[in-house]
């Protein structure tokens, strides 16, 4: 669907319309100057066969001699310019063909001097205004969902032209190489100093021992602590395994009284114990070197696995498979949010007289920027283009554009001619 973003005024496109209008407008034009011519020979044939029968007849005649005089003189001229007067090559005519190399040469440098100068589309940028009218023309809802549908299906072919691999490659790189930067000791050791501020060992302590209370007290877990206690003390006799399991449920009863002593009592030394440990946690991972080391090799090895790097690399294609389903459903949201994005922009440019003045100043830097940089190209495009066209093209084209004017050329000296063998004439009758 064709979109037009029309706040500056659109390149004019060649129509053929208007060339084949030019060319009318040309012909007409030459035959009223060879009708002028024509009308002198008539009038110069009839006065001269009326010559002596009065003065005026006399009068007539200078005028209608002067005036074909004058009407070939000129015609010889203006033609002169664009081909070979009858195709006989006279000299220096054929001008414009014959100078076609040196035109464009010239046209180039002249639009450079004179058009293409960093003063003069510097001041054109400024008159223009361009953030005032970007602004005016976002505020409309349609520009601006145009322009945001527009933008929404040029991420769309971009997303679907994109090479993914060298995209997850350089994604994938660039994560590791971020996430390797990151301090997890000091994050950790961080992390735990806030959660001994809000209590949150004593928390997980109180959660544990309430769950060994439960899970001592149950008569089915005691089999397997008894055979736990035989295991760990690796004892082989069968009458110390036995007085062992008859002392065991003592044991564990005495075991889970102490659980629950330390859960009920908050200032119990054992818990003073666990937060020195965890705060001494906390210190070593912010200042033990031995410990960074350690953080740091295991953080290494974590991000060079296979599974961490194939997680990184789905980044990108995550994310492109998301942006592609939403850009594919019947109303994308990010189409929709670019829209409500443009409106906003518009807003600030029309309001803010700071931003737009920001904007205006960067684009006429900028223009004056490539005016500098690039105005030497202009000229050589205007020499290349017109290298492009033939002799004949190049004299047709110029004749196009002015050939209608300079057919005056031939009817004021047809006139003026005229006028001129009357004056004659009348001098020399009175001498």
């Amino acid at each position: 669907m064709k979109r037009d973003i029309d706040f500056i005024n659109p390149v004019r496109q060649p129509d053929l319309t208007d060339e084949a209008l030019r060319r009318r407008r040309l012909r007409t034009m030459q035959g009223v100057a060879l009708g002028l011519l024509v009308a002198a020979a008539l009038l110069f044939a009839l006065a001269r066969s009326r010559h002596g029968q009065h003065p005026a007849w006399g009068y007539l005649e200078a005028f209608a001699e002067a005036a074909m005089v004058g009407a070939l003189a000129d015609w010889f001229a203006v033609v002169a310019l664009f081909r070979h007067p009858l195709g006989i090559p006279l000299w220096h005519t054929a001008i414009i063909p014959n100078s076609k190399e040196q035109i464009g040469s010239n046209l180039g440098t002249f639009v450079e001097s004179h058009f293409i100068t960093e003063e003069g589309i510097a001041g054109r940028i400024r008159e223009a205004d361009i953030a005032a009218r970007a602004g005016a023309w976002l505020l409309v809802p349609a520009n601006a969902r145009q322009a945001g549908s527009a933008a929404a299906d040029a991420l769309g072919k971009v997303l679907r032209m994109t090479d993914g691999g060298q995209l997850r490659a350089i994604i994938r790189d660039f994560a590791t190489a971020e996430l390797a930067r990151v301090d997890l000791s000091a994050l950790a050791g961080g992390c735990i100093d806030a959660l001994v501020q809000e209590g949150t060992p004593q928390q997980l302590l109180d959660a544990v021992l309430e769950q060994a209370a439960v899970w001592l007290g149950d008569p089915d877990n005691h089999g397997t602590l008894e055979n736990f206690i035989v295991r760990s003390l690796a004892i082989e006799n069968a009458m110390l395994k036995s007085a062992m399991k008859m002392y065991a449920p003592k044991a564990i009863g005495s075991l889970r009284e102490q659980v629950v002593e330390i859960r009920m009592d908050p200032a119990h030394p054992l818990r003073e114990r666990v937060g020195g440990w965890v705060a001494e946690a906390a210190l070593r991972l912010k200042a033990d070197p031995s410990w960074h080391a350690t953080v740091a090799r295991y953080q290494a090895q974590a991000l060079g696995s296979e599974k961490a790097q194939a997680m990184l690399g789905g980044i990108w294609d995550t994310f492109r498979e998301r942006l592609l389903a939403d850009l594919n459903s019947g109303q994308p949201a990010l189409a929709t949010a670019l829209q409500g994005l443009l409106e906003k922009t518009g807003r600030l440019l029309v309001d803010d007289a700071g931003v737009r003045d920001l904007v205006n100043g960067v684009a006429e830097t900028g223009s004056v920027t490539l005016v500098r940089r690039y105005r030497g190209e202009a000229g050589k495009f205007i020499e290349q283009q017109l290298a492009q066209w033939t002799r004949e093209e190049m004299s047709t084209r110029i004749e196009l554009a002015i050939g209608r004017d300079l057919q005056f050329i031939r009817i004021n000296g047809t006139l003026v001619g005229g006028l001129a063998g009357v004056l004659i004439h009348a001098i020399t009758a009175f001498m």
